[in-house]
């Protein structure tokens, strides 16, 4: 995460953040966290709501930055799909 990066974050968010209970309700609040549709204990669907907000805009930006970067971090990043399952379409 480069300076201008984090600079941009701060000015969307702030510099307080613990105004929020806690970090699954910060990333619930930027729209990043799964809403899952559960019955009888199964998963029937799991997407993200859409969003406007730029400090989710920002953050998916330096996801996809870190994938492909030479970094130990970015090696992580791209070896996930292949360790956890890619999903099937």
């Amino acid at each position: 995460m480069g300076p201008s990066l984090a600079l941009k974050l701060i000015g969307e968010c702030g510099t307080d953040l613990k105004a929020g209970p806690s970090a699954k309700h910060f990333t619930s609040w930027l729209c990043l966290a799964p809403g899952n549709k559960i019955s009888g204990g199964k998963v029937l669907s799991s997407r993200t709501r859409r969003s406007s907000s730029r400090a989710a805009a920002l953050l998916r930006l330096a996801a996809t930055t870190v994938g492909r970067s030479d970094t130990a971090l970015g090696a992580f990043y791209r070896r996930c799909p292949y360790v956890l399952g890619r999903r099937r379409r």
